[in-house]
């Protein structure tokens, strides 16, 4: 019984309870640099889905959260995302990032609670 405990124990901690977000994107085809500008766009998506920190996704947040990135520099690390390539062709990427992978240089929910 003991070693079955610790068996489950071992799997459940083993998986990731992430909350793995991903988006879909293009790029122009008259790029130069097409690899260069889709992790533009990927951290353009991160930055416009970077309330998802603080709330669930939600389309209200959302709107209010790009109300506050007009005219605003926000200071912020993302520790890890993948841009992928889906179809190089068609300039088709993929960003996934983890949200709770956003540091901000300080808190911005403030705003989000008292103005959405």
């Amino acid at each position: 019984m003991k070693r079955t405990f610790n068996l489950i124990l071992i799997i459940f901690s083993s998986v990731s309870l992430t909350a793995e977000y991903s988006f879909d994107f293009k790029i122009d085809k008259s790029f130069e640099f097409p690899n260069a500008q889709a992790r533009a766009e990927a951290n353009k998506i991160i930055i416009e889905n970077a309330y998802l920190s603080y709330y669930k996704e939600s389309l209200n947040k959302k709107n209010c959260w790009q109300k506050y990135l007009n005219n605003k520099k926000i200071k912020l690390e993302i520790k890890q995302s993948r841009v992928e390539t889906i179809d190089f062709s068609q300039r088709l990427y993929r960003i996934s990032f983890d949200p709770n992978k956003i540091d901000f240089d300080h808190d911005h929910s403030n705003y989000l609670n008292l103005n959405c």
